[in-house]
């Protein structure tokens, strides 16, 4: 009976001991965790910024920075920044005793979409303001969900004619699945249902390979003929009256064309 006794005094000395160590515990950890404990004073920028600025930052961030060192909500901070427009990616990491590093990466701009946003390298679109400087970009448009195929269309037309020394300066494709585009030089292709790569690529390539290099003397390319093209000239510019050059707007779809 004694032992037995003793045993349950042992136990219960364990059993208050280990409350106290655990109450201890929870008020350090409650104290660790107090936004008066140890106050961040340093909040530190890293990444190639261009657009983000600090006021960005400061406007988006103050409140929850403004906080003790183990208190502080990284993922809150990281889900702000990347709220910023120009903000692609954000990290954190604490630098004892006082001080925490945002790494940020921005949006790459890549094309204006449908005249009132962005897309980046990924086709994704975000909706910063913008300024006149990126205005040279070039403008892509359709339905949202077609970004990102749209912005992999200009790159292959882009490469398919490269050779000729002009570029897409606009892509559209239309809800109903028809593409048309303006080149660098202010030509107009309609391009219709087929592939943009392939229908501007092939016409754009042989037109500049013709003597007299006749893209120079375009307006508009409607392209949506199945045996040929059809052309609008420049004003006051007079096609050649020679059939080598009348036969070439006669080619086949699927006739080859060097370039």
């Amino acid at each position: 009976m004694i032992d037995l006794l003793q045993q349950n005094e042992v136990l219960v000395k364990k059993s208050v001991l280990s409350l106290i160590v655990a109450i201890v515990v929870w008020q350090f950890v409650s104290w660790l965790m107090q936004p008066s404990t140890m106050p961040i004073k340093q909040v530190r920028i890293g990444g190639e910024l261009n657009y983000v600025t600090a006021e960005d930052i400061s406007t988006s961030l103050s409140a929850l920075v403004d906080t003790g060192y183990f208190a502080m909500n990284s993922s809150e901070i990281v889900k702000h920044a990347t709220a910023l427009p120009w903000v692609n990616k954000a990290t954190i990491r604490r630098v004892w005793p006082d001080t925490i590093v945002l790494t940020l990466v921005e949006q790459k701009p890549a094309a204006i979409w449908n005249k009132t946003a962005l897309l980046n390298t990924q086709g994704e679109v975000f909706k910063p303001v913008f300024d006149k400087s990126l205005e040279t970009l070039p403008s892509l448009s359709g339905v949202e969900t077609s970004s990102q195929a749209i912005l992999e269309e200009y790159r292959k037309v882009n490469n398919a004619i490269k050779s000729t020394g002009i570029q897409v300066s606009k892509l559209s494709l239309a809800e109903h699945g028809s593409w048309s585009a303006v080149m660098s030089n202010g030509i107009k292709v309609s391009v219709g249902h087929q592939s943009p790569e392939q229908a501007i690529g092939k016409s754009l390539r042989l037109l500049a390979s013709l003597e007299g290099s006749l893209i120079d003397q375009l307006a508009k390319v409607d392209l949506r003929y199945p045996n040929g093209v059809s052309v609008q000239w420049k004003d006051g510019y007079k096609f050649a009256d020679r059939v080598e050059q009348i036969a070439a707007f006669k080619l086949k779809k699927d006739q080859p064309v060097k370039g």
